[in-house]
């Protein structure tokens, strides 16, 4: 462990020195990354958990019993904090080695972002702290970590940790810029993950992507390497757009087999985890015009029975937490409808305001049944969470700027009965966010 510490020291000493900056053979290496700190209010919420990748969640719908507002400092408003190094060797002929590894972490405790800590934290949905699954759980570079090759005409092709195909599309066609705290595309990697936010990035994954003129592909295969099923934990996504003349639309398609997500657990161990099976698909547009930009959007996803119970089954643990209860989803088919729609326009070309809105929408699946107080008995109810948000964001330079962002929620419907849970939730905050 002390020899991988000092090998990545030495390599961000020589990154941030110079060192490997060019050499003879067109080889080069890079330090980057993003410092985003913000100080906010969100009106109810559990007390901020300092593990927990966003600190706070102003997304899903808190109980009625959560009637107390947070105040803090929340890591990343627009964009998570992180680090990466990132590199290239010319191989000569248009081909070209990369890499890159990159690492989410919170500002505000100097930790590694990571759910998992916060599920484990947590046992109570209504006291103690915010807590959530993410594709984010202490991993050392838990964003990405992937090494392929790129060649002008034939493409790119990668190997490694990766984002996803529909994670691709979102963070470019969200008016909002895919903010951390102030739009539900960029909270929760749910919908970048196809249904489940630990898809978002994926282990195990081989990505291929191209352009050709004003067209481009993506094409990504996760390999589950579950012994005795090849299927077992796979995924895989495609997608085709075009982008000119400041108008681009993007389709992708993402299926996943037998993906675990995490609970809390009421009980002795960490967390509880349910076995799934996912498919979704996505469109999504732009059409920027002078000083102004408009995006929109609309995905559909399932969860789904899983293809193998025995999965659920055999596994013991979670990202290193204990797993209490490991459970296969046994009931109807649950579908979520997601449309978002936004704007943003540069007054100068150091100030820009965007606007978004956005509705998160539970379909009733065919076993519902609900109890006369209105809360769910069975299934899955229709629903509603409707979005406002605002962003305004002022550039001192190109590496820095500071921000201010609102997002007010609603819930409403039978998946969200008043008796149960808060109708409204807001949160406001001001920061500053700095690149290298």
């Amino acid at each position: 462990m002390n020899k991988k510490i000092i090998g990545i020291s030495i390599a961000m000493l020589f990154a941030a020195n110079g060192a490997y900056a060019q050499s003879t053979n067109g080889s080069s290496v890079e330090l980057y990354g993003i410092i985003d700190a913000a100080i906010g209010n969100v009106e109810y919420s559990l007390a901020a958990d300092p593990n927990f990748p966003a600190t706070v969640n102003p997304v899903t719908a808190t109980k009625t019993a959560v009637n107390q507002s947070t105040t803090g400092m929340f890591n990343g408003g627009i964009s998570p904090s992180r680090w990466g190094i990132r590199g290239t060797e010319d191989l000569g002929g248009g081909l070209k080695a990369i890499f890159n590894l990159d690492s989410y972490f919170n500002i505000n405790s100097g930790t590694l972002s990571n759910a998992g800590a916060s599920l484990a934290n947590n046992r109570n949905a209504t006291s103690g702290t915010v807590s959530a699954p993410s594709s984010l759980n202490g991993e050392l570079f838990n964003d990405q970590a992937w090494v392929g090759l790129s060649d002008e005409t034939l493409g790119t092709l990668t190997f490694g940790r990766q984002w996803s195909a529909m994670g691709e599309i979102l963070r470019n066609y969200d008016a909002v810029q895919d903010a951390q705290l102030f739009s539900p595309l960029g909270f929760s990697g749910t919908y970048a993950g196809g249904g489940l936010t630990e898809n978002k990035r994926q282990d195990n994954s081989i990505k291929y992507t191209n352009k050709f003129g004003d067209f481009n592909v993506i094409g990504m295969a996760k390999l589950g390497g579950v012994a005795g099923s090849s299927s077992a934990g796979s995924s895989y996504g495609v997608g085709a757009g075009y982008e000119a003349y400041g108008f681009g639309v993007q389709l992708a398609y993402q299926q996943s087999t037998d993906t675990l997500t995490g609970t809390n657990s009421p009980l002795a161990g960490d967390v509880n985890v349910t076995n799934y099976d996912t498919t979704a698909y996505m469109l999504a547009a732009k059409y920027a015009f002078g000083d102004a930009k408009i995006t929109g959007g609309y995905e559909s996803y399932t969860l789904k029975a899983p293809s193998d119970p025995f999965i659920a089954l055999g596994t013991s643990t979670y990202y290193g937490y204990t797993i209490d209860v490991a459970s296969n989803f046994a009931d109807a088919n649950r579908t979520t409808h997601v449309f978002w729609l936004g704007g943003d326009y540069n007054f100068t070309p150091a100030f820009n305001l965007a606007v978004g809105f956005y509705d998160l929408s539970p379909q009733q699946s065919s076993d519902y049944t609900a109890n006369t107080n209105g809360s769910v008995k069975s299934g899955q109810a229709d629903g509603n969470i409707y979005e406002y948000s605002l962003l305004a964001d002022y550039h001192f330079s190109k590496r820095t700027d500071a921000y201010f962002g609102v997002m007010y929620s609603q819930y409403k419907g039978d998946q969200y009965p008043s008796i149960v849970y808060n109708t409204s939730n807001a949160i406001y905050a001001v920061g500053m966010r700095t690149k290298f």
